[in-house]
């Protein structure tokens, strides 16, 4: 097995726990991403991936998706399909299943699992708007790179350094 990178063995990991799930398609990716990097940086001013994020309409979308999953296909790791859900084409991921998340480390995953849990049941439109709600994003121009400092200055309801 090719030795991967922290970005990819964390979007492994998204896509192992979410590629069942119907609302899974690229824009919830983005945002189980973002949160989960913005909320480790809160409390541990580091990010999960070392992605930067550009805010663009639909939310924060993480600027080398494109090359983490061609990077992941390219490997075998990942496939890709796009598949038709309420008159839409979603692009959903799948991964093979002895992909290794071992240099994740069990904070890691946790903050990625807590995000899964609590972002999962949101379509599309609905985690986009969520995301559009959280300080980071609010306080970036129009596809301008998200400051990942500005989680120091978060509503409440976002800050995970006050749950």
């Amino acid at each position: 097995m090719a030795n991967l990178g922290k970005a990819e063995q964390a979007y492994s990991y998204v896509i192992r726990k979410l590629q069942s799930n119907p609302n899974f398609g690229k824009t919830l990716f983005y945002k189980v991403l973002y949160f989960s990097d913005f909320d480790f940086y809160e409390l541990f001013k580091k990010s999960i991936t070392g992605s930067d994020y550009r805010k663009i309409d639909n939310g924060p979308a993480p600027c080398k998706f494109d090359r983490t999953i061609s990077s992941l296909k390219a490997k075998g790791y990942v496939t890709e399909k796009r598949v038709q859900r309420h008159g839409v084409t979603q692009i959903r991921y799948f991964v093979v299943p002895d992909v290794s998340f071992g240099g994740l480390s069990e904070d890691e995953r946790k903050m990625i699992d807590k995000n899964i849990e609590r972002l999962s049941g949101m379509n599309a439109k609905q985690v986009s708007a969520y995301s559009h709600q959280d300080m980071p994003y609010k306080a970036t121009k129009e596809r301008a790179i998200i400051d990942y400092d500005l989680v120091f200055y978060r509503n409440p309801v976002f800050s995970v350094a006050q749950a």
